[in-house]
């Protein structure tokens, strides 16, 4: 009984996967957008690659009700101002209202408006 209670435990221990939080979402019609959206998984591996994903977050937002990827490093000066289209063109800042920059801003920094941070994976 005990090897059999055994030989199920590593089986439960081996076929847990942890789930990342890209992994559970779909954005612009794909699941787990860091491995699946190209030009996404580009710019992630770049950053491996230059050994700098450690300083790298990427966080969903929203602008004007379109899901964007804010692209930040610990060592830029401004939070915001480089983000995604789901196609991986830059975002243009200058199309905007303030009050939508503004709302856009509230959904990478704001309290209970902060979209999901998908990189660094956790």
């Amino acid at each position: 009984m005990k090897k059999l209670l055994l030989f199920f435990s590593l089986i439960l221990v081996f076929s847990c996967k942890d789930k990342t939080v890209s992994s559970t979402l779909e954005v612009c019609g794909v699941k787990d957008p860091v491995r699946n959206l190209p030009w996404l998984k580009a710019k992630i591996d770049s950053s491996k690659s230059k050994k700098a994903a450690e300083m790298l977050t990427i966080t969903l937002a929203k602008i004007k009700g379109e899901t964007v990827f804010n692209y930040s490093t610990v060592y830029m000066s401004c939070i915001g101002c480089v983000a995604f289209h789901c196609d991986g063109t830059r975002l243009d800042p200058k199309k905007y209202t303030p009050q939508e920059m503004q709302d856009y801003m509230n959904t990478i920094l704001g309290d209970g408006t902060r979209g999901p941070v998908i990189w660094p994976e956790k």
